[in-house]
């Protein structure tokens, strides 16, 4: 990762253009301060946290048709508001909001507002192996339905925002893969499950986050949703040591240590259920595996008094 910090409008068009493709930028703030922290993942994808006190981006026409890439940049709009316009259309972003423009074509990115932040996935088109016709929707469409409510979507951009050390083919291929699923998810056409087993793990562990609390959630369920048997289920986190079941009683753990300390007068049988475990003895047993204490001794604790 590389990690850039100025503050001047010069050196922010520089930082930009270097790590997008060149544009022009402006409608800086008298005290400006920008921040980019860039990914080169390969040569067709790469991911950065852009965060500004507010500007405008301009990839002009003259600018998009020296374009030597294909690029699609995929962004999640974290803080702050703003407009992109590309393709003839425009699309307000307020926190959570998913736009998908290209690269080769003109766009303005009205980011004047204070405090802006972006999570952006800039990645060839071509690499995505989609139907091209699918593509271009996407790119009339502009922004993502439901954004960032979208599943394909969370997965995603939850991927890129905690990448593993070190930048390696499979983490890319596996940010194509989750980045294909979301666009093909949002017109409900072909298969949504992520090809690879790093993006598979992953969907399926933001889907144990999600529902953690929903009591008798087995594997069995768990595959099924995801279109795939329960064997390739367990095989793709065994490769990481891991099994889905484990994964998701230590989700269910997490919320149970929240909750003790939350909601002090509430009984600990009230915190099982409330976790997602279906009885009090299998939620002690598991909460003393994990913590070598019994919930009622983990409460007890000075620092949880």
């Amino acid at each position: 990762m590389v990690v850039l910090e100025v503050e001047s409008a010069d050196e922010w068009e520089t930082i930009v253009s270097g790590c997008f493709v060149p544009l022009r930028c402006a409608g800086f703030e008298s005290s400006f301060q920008g921040r980019m922290e860039h990914t080169g993942l390969d040569e067709r994808v790469s991911v950065s946290l852009v965060s500004t006190s507010g500007t405008s981006a301009d990839r002009t026409e003259s600018l998009a048709h020296r374009a030597f890439s294909d690029d699609l940049h995929l962004s999640l709009q974290r803080s702050s508001s703003g407009t992109v316009v590309a393709g003839g259309g425009s699309a307000a972003v307020r926190p959570g909001s998913v736009t998908i423009y290209a690269t080769d074509r003109p766009y303005y990115l009205d980011y004047s507002p204070t405090d802006q932040q972006q999570l952006i996935v800039q990645v060839s088109r071509a690499s995505l192996g989609l139907p091209r016709a699918m593509v271009e929707d996407a790119m009339r469409r502009l922004a993502l339905p439901g954004g960032w409510r979208s599943p394909a979507a969370r997965n995603l951009f939850s991927y890129v925002d905690s990448l593993p050390d070190g930048a390696t083919a499979a983490v890319g291929d596996t940010v194509r893969d989750l980045a294909a699923v979301m666009i093909r998810s949002s017109f409900g056409e072909g298969s949504s499950v992520p090809r690879t087993s790093r993006g598979l793990r992953h969907a399926v562990q933001e889907y144990l986050r999600a529902h953690a609390t929903v009591r008798g959630l087995d594997m069995d369920a768990v595959a099924r949703e995801h279109f795939v048997s329960r064997r390739r289920l367990y095989q793709v986190f065994e490769m990481v040591g891991l099994s889905p079941a484990s994964v998701l009683r230590a989700e269910r753990i997490g919320i149970a240590e929240r909750l003790l300390t939350d909601s002090p007068d509430r009984t600990v049988e009230w915190v099982a259920y409330e976790s997602g475990f279906s009885d009090l003895t299998t939620f002690t047993r598991a909460f003393r595996r994990a913590n070598g204490m019994t919930p009622r001794e983990w409460r007890g604790r000075p620092s949880h008094a």
